[in-house]
């Protein structure tokens, strides 16, 4: 009997021994590559805890909330009064140049993301121990290159648009024992960063990468690359049940879509909603999903909100979420539930809607202490009043997107806003000066403080352009400038953000101008334990407002200043092609439109200068659409380029935006001018949209 009771009992030993093994992985370049599109990782706590930590270059007078400069603005543009970095290595030498600390971690941990706007200088990243640096060269190389410049070999991926995802650049670097960052440069020029980093508990085992392991690793790039580029093809291999529905919601009513029983996984979510105002009913119409009997919805947004490109329909493509042009919006984060999911939607809009929904399910083994709820909490402000940043008088505002108690991870928000500006620049019509600051459990300074709204959305410089990338985007940006409803979304896939205890998430409203009747809409995305507690309120009617459109003239601030702006309709006459159509994009509420007949046809007006110059730029507010023409603009008989091309291009595959336009250096004569269209299209149909000129005699 002993015999037998010690062959068990060893039996046993080396099971629990293998299995703690199994337990304790090592973490790898490649591991954390399969992170980047691992979403199910996401369902459960880590098995290696770790914190999510960003270093920035922040303005330094920010210490905390009630210090005059806590919404201080002096974030990486140069000669700050406190340099941006952790330490002062060395004072700058006769030539400015000076070394500088952006990190000195003591853990293991990896590297996730690296952003700058712009940087100058030079980086020396050292990997644990060593005492010569992994990388030394050029700063920006560093941060916009890095898969090519950490590689001892030609790296042949084209990783622009995946990893390179605007200004950030997604590659996980693991270290062993410790990674520091310098920058070497003079502290006069611009550097602007951020370096997002997991650092793991002290007991966790992580491989170091190696710039000569990386021909080793291709494979899996590419791999990472096509999942990317190509949302569906990430799914996981499991069998999949696949239902589909259709529903008629009446007005003031709520019907259920989806009932799900059992232990399983919603892998697959898409909804089209059918409706006379989509707009509106986008806004209105509210998106409830309960788990597990949950008497408060774990999920609790209006529907176009929940697919990240509100207000209306913004077609766009990132890994977890996306918008198709016929208006099936789809939701790829796994939602994993124990007993059942009831999923419900309530049409707070005034005309009946019919919703049609998918839903592919999955088997999933839910872990009590482990698995978790996806939630996404929606929240928005109205009648807010933007103020100016730089105006000195302290006067932003920290704005709260998610306060919670409990365990979950941070995987995404998005941003949702109105903003009536009357400038129709980014300089001038800026909304997002403002920095995240986000708390994690214990923190007494944020673990995340950034350098600018658009800095944590993976932009730069207020960007005005539709883009969007696997992790982030820019699907709705009315223009122009910055101005009119705008949507932003980031997801945290690879760079989630865990907490034991507690999360504080804000973001400052800072404008360059002051603005009100601003609203502020958001949306944080995470997986939360089922006991964690949010600041979950629920929607009013009050918050679903329809989406309406101030009546806007443009405004000569800031970059716009010493303009002066001629509408269209004042020089141009309507005939069979040309049109003057109303709009609520438009200024003053119409828009000249040419719908050219030929080829090579002609627009033909005349502006008035009020003096002859010959440094002078002349601007023109053009309408971008998916029936966009191409055209080459003369002045005075004379081909001028705009943005630097020969050609405009009005083309914008999803949406009407509108966009400026400038020419190079010109001589206008004093009096009338001539300016000509010419229709480079052999397409007939396309449009070419005038909203108002831009006039500066120097």
């Amino acid at each position: 009997m002993k015999a037998r009771f010690y062959i068990v009992a060893w039996s046993l030993i080396v099971t629990l021994s293998c299995m703690q093994r199994g337990l304790a992985q090592t973490i790898t370049t490649e591991s954390l590559l399969n992170d980047m599109v691992d979403f199910e990782r996401l369902t459960r706590l880590s098995k290696e805890t770790y914190k999510a930590v960003q270093y920035s270059s922040y303005d330094r007078r920010s210490t905390k909330p009630t210090d005059n400069f806590w919404f201080a603005n002096e974030d990486g543009f140069g000669n700050e009064p406190i340099p941006g970095f952790e330490k002062v290595l060395k004072q700058p030498d006769a030539n400015g140049i000076g070394e500088y600390l952006i990190c000195d971690i003591r853990k293991p941990g990896a590297i996730l993301r690296l952003w700058t706007a712009q940087i100058t200088g030079k980086i020396r990243l050292f990997l644990d121990d060593m005492t010569s640096p992994v990388f030394e060269g050029d700063a920006q190389d560093f941060f916009w290159k890095a898969i090519e410049k950490l590689s001892d070999t030609p790296v042949q991926i084209d990783y622009v648009n995946t990893f390179r995802q605007f200004d950030a650049v997604y590659l996980p670097i693991p270290f062993a024992r410790g990674c520091r960052i310098e920058w070497i440069g003079d502290i006069k020029e611009t550097h602007f960063y951020h370096v997002g980093l997991r650092v793991y508990d002290s007991n966790v085992k992580v491989e170091t990468f190696n710039v000569k392991e990386i021909p080793k690793y291709v494979q899996k790039l590419e791999e990472i690359n096509r999942i990317l580029r190509n949302p569906k093809d990430g799914v996981s291999n499991k069998k999949r049940i696949i239902q589909t529905k259709e529903i008629s919601v009446p007005v003031a009513s709520t019907k259920e879509l989806f009932n799900i029983t059992g232990q399983q996984a919603v892998e697959y979510f898409s909804i089209k909603l059918k409706a006379n105002n989509p707009e509106n009913a986008l806004r209105k119409s509210l998106l409830k999903i309960c788990f597990d009997d949950s008497s408060v919805p774990q999920i609790h947004a209006p529907i176009g909100d929940f697919f990240g490109a509100a207000p209306g329909l913004n077609p766009y493509q990132s890994l977890p979420f996306s918008v198709e042009t016929d208006g099936t919006m789809t939701c790829r984060f796994v939602m994993p539930f124990k007993n059942a999911a009831r999923i419900e939607i309530e049409n707070n809009s005034d005309e009946n809607i019919t919703v049609s929904g998918g839903l592919g399910t999955t088997d999933y083994k839910w872990e009590d202490g482990k698995s978790m709820h996806f939630r996404a909490r929606w929240k928005i402000n109205h009648e807010l009043t933007a103020t100016n940043i730089n105006a000195g008088d302290n006067r932003a505002s920290d704005i709260l997107y998610l306060m919670a108690s409990g365990q979950g991870r941070i995987v995404g928000a998005a941003a949702y806003l109105y903003n009536p500006s009357n400038v129709p620049t980014p300089w001038g019509s800026w909304w997002g000066e403002g920095d995240e600051k986000i708390y994690v459990d214990q923190d007494t300074f944020p673990s995340f403080f950034g350098t600018g709204s658009e800095d944590y959305f993976n932009y730069s410089w207020s960007s005005a352009k539709i883009f969007s990338f696997p992790y982030c985007g820019q699907p709705r940006n009315d223009g122009p400038g910055n101005r009119g409803y705008v949507s932003n979304f980031r997801w945290h896939i690879l760079d989630d953000i865990p907490f034991k205890d507690k999360i504080a998430f804000f973001m400052e409203l800072g404008h360059h101008g002051n603005v009100p009747r601003f609203s502020y809409g958001r949306m944080v995305c995470l997986y939360a334990s089922p006991e964690l507690i949010d600041d979950y309120q629920k929607i009013t009617i009050d918050d679903l407002r329809d989406i309406s459109y101030r009546p806007w003239t443009p405004e000569a601030y800031l970059g716009s200043a010493g303009f002066r702006f001629i509408q269209a309709e004042m020089f141009i006459v309507e005939n069979k092609t040309i049109k003057v159509e109303n709009g609520s994009l438009w200024s003053e509420g119409s828009i000249v439109m040419w719908t050219p007949a030929k080829t090579a046809e002609k627009l033909k007006f005349m502006i008035n200068s009020d003096k002859a110059g010959d440094k002078t730029n002349i601007g023109f507010t053009l309408a971008h659409s998916p029936n966009g023409g191409t055209m080459a603009i003369f002045i005075n008989g004379m081909p001028v380029k705009f943005d630097g091309k020969e050609t405009v291009n009005l083309f914008e595959p999803n949406q009407q935006i509108l966009e400026n336009h400038f020419s190079e250096s010109i001589q206008l004569l004093k009096g009338n001018n001539e300016i000509i269209f010419e229709s480079r299209d052999t397409e007939m149909g396309k449009k070419i949209g005038i909203d108002f000129v831009w006039m500066r005699e120097k």
